[in-house]
């Protein structure tokens, strides 16, 4: 008997692992493959003047976006326009803290938490800070530098009631020169709401005057700060009862990953904007839409604003009634004085012209009789007789 013969190997996984490490090397020196394409989480859009600034949230992207650019296009035309990060030097941000008697038992979170931020906060950043009382108070003006800030911070003391409406309006009017989406007001506060102003009329004039809105706020459940934040390019931090930490982390943290796309401010609005933003393994696109600027929409919501506005009509039409009183015045004081000196003047004419006239007479033949003027005719002096 023949012996059994040895059975052969199976060729295939072998040859099937060969074809795919040489396909692997293949494309190892081919082509890259493209970026994906991904929507672009575009929050907010600030128009100005001159200048419009989109707001975009890139803190999920894993790659950084320092030295990058972004390309956009309106109405065909496309331009570049810097991708810039909101926490810089040239940040100017306001605080509004709320220092009510309601609030006063997370005030020293809030005083802590805005301490730290200007601590954290890039050299060069400018910053003021405004007290939620009534009425609100600028206690530390527009300044660069922790120092002045952390100074003013500490004196500050609980009482009273808030005014919050009014005390945003005071924050948003400071740093009146700083370019648009380069201005934000942070407020600490255990408000539900800015007191009697809707959310919507709240974001809409921040987002018209430029300036974001981020809101760190004790009452966790709050609908109301979200949707007046959201609008600005800003957001809402709930902080919850008592303070945690954690949303105080927060502030800082999405703030970071907020950055601004600038590019002039179309002619005709509104106008529509298509964004491309590339970081290397993403490509971000989406469109925006820039609104046309209210008329009027820096005078803000009427409030602080408004009355201080109405008190300094009030005084300058007081002034211009004194003015005009004083000027009266002056006219008859001077027209007396004119009607005096006018009325002795013509009494002195008229005496020296009596007086020449006596004396004219007097020079002639019984002119004058007993010291008084003869008149021919009349009163009891004779007329002369004729000569012979």
């Amino acid at each position: 008997m023949s012996s059994p013969s040895r059975p052969r190997p199976d060729r295939h996984p072998v040859r099937a692992a060969a074809f795919l490490l040489v396909m692997a090397v293949v494309q190892g020196y081919g082509p890259a493959p493209a970026a994906a394409a991904v929507p672009l989480p575009a929050i907010a859009v600030l128009p100005g003047t001159q200048q419009t600034s989109l707001v975009v949230d890139l803190g999920a992207s894993t790659e950084s976006v320092a030295d990058k650019t972004a390309q956009i296009t309106i109405a065909g035309a496309r331009q570049t326009a810097p991708l810039l990060p909101v926490v810089s030097a040239r940040l100017a941000v306001t605080f509004v803290i709320d220092t009510s008697a309601d609030g006063g038992t997370a005030l020293p979170a809030w005083l802590s938490a805005a301490a730290r931020f200007i601590l954290e906060a890039p050299a060069g950043t400018q910053a003021a800070v405004v007290t939620d009382t009534s009425p609100p108070s600028l206690i530390s003006p527009p300044q660069r530098g922790p120092t002045g800030i952390v100074r003013a911070l500490s004196g500050i003391r609980a009482g009273g009631q808030r005014s919050t409406s009014d005390a945003l309006t005071l924050a948003k009017a400071q740093f009146p020169a700083s370019p648009t989406g380069r201005r934000a007001v942070v407020v600490y506060t255990s408000a539900a709401d800015a007191g009697g102003e809707s959310a919507a009329a709240l974001g809409a004039r921040f987002q018209q005057a430029g300036t974001m809105l981020i809101v760190v706020g004790g009452v966790a459940d709050s609908a109301y700060w979200p949707e007046a934040a959201r609008a600005t390019g800003g957001f809402f931090a709930p902080a919850g009862k008592p303070v945690a930490v954690p949303a105080l982390d927060q502030v800082a943290t999405t703030l970071r990953g907020r950055y601004l796309v600038q590019f002039p401010t179309p002619e005709a609005l509104p106008a529509r904007a298509s964004v491309r933003i590339e970081t290397g393994k993403l490509i971000l696109t989406g469109d925006v839409v820039i609104p046309a600027r209210v008329a009027g929409s820096r005078a803000g919501r009427p409030g602080l604003a408004s009355r201080y506005r109405v008190e300094l009509a009030l005084a300058t039409a007081a002034v211009g009634v004194l003015v005009v009183i004083a000027a009266v015045l002056l006219i008859r004081r001077r027209t007396a004085r004119t009607g005096a000196a006018a009325t002795a003047t013509v009494a002195r004419g008229r005496a020296s012209v009596a007086e020449a006239a006596v004396r004219a007479r007097a020079a002639r033949p019984g002119g004058l009789v007993q010291g008084r003027a003869a008149v021919p005719g009349t009163g009891s002096g004779k007329p002369p007789s004729s000569p012979p």
